[in-house]
């Protein structure tokens, strides 16, 4: 009798049905992965901002609406929008993200100095709730 050598087609085969079926489940998972951080890193950068944008409120009294006056480098694209006296929104697009150009994560401030914060993804990221219009 001969001795065996290598692997039959069968294996060979069932060996590739395994790789594909942990492959159909890890692609996924590994998009919502890199989706999840690219919006934390978003929160992360308006976050820094926020403590500076609340020094200004105290100061000047009222929201302000220039980027450009805290030295926010213009690829960060951070837009300011004063609504009221003291209360105004803070945000960035979240570059990558599947669906388009208006993925934002907006921080905004109430009158009373309370913040909210929304994103695009579905589930809760960082304590910043899901405007429910993304991906993830």
């Amino acid at each position: 009798m001969q001795k065996q050598q290598g692997f039959s087609l069968i294996e060979l085969l069932v060996v590739l049905g395994i790789i594909g079926a942990l492959t159909a489940i890890a692609i996924p998972q590994y998009q919502k992965y890199q989706n999840k951080a690219k919006v934390t890193a978003a929160i992360a950068t308006l976050t820094n901002m926020r403590s500076v944008v609340e020094a200004y409120v105290m100061e000047e009294g009222k929201f302000p609406t220039d980027p450009k006056q805290f030295g926010i480098a213009e690829e960060v694209g951070v837009e300011l929008q004063g609504k009221e006296e003291v209360g105004g929104t803070i945000s960035t697009p979240v570059k990558g993200l599947p669906g388009g150009k208006d993925k934002k994560v907006v921080l905004t401030r109430a009158e009373s100095g309370g913040w909210t914060c929304k994103q695009p993804l579905k589930e809760e990221v960082n304590n910043c709730k899901s405007s429910g219009a993304g991906n993830g």
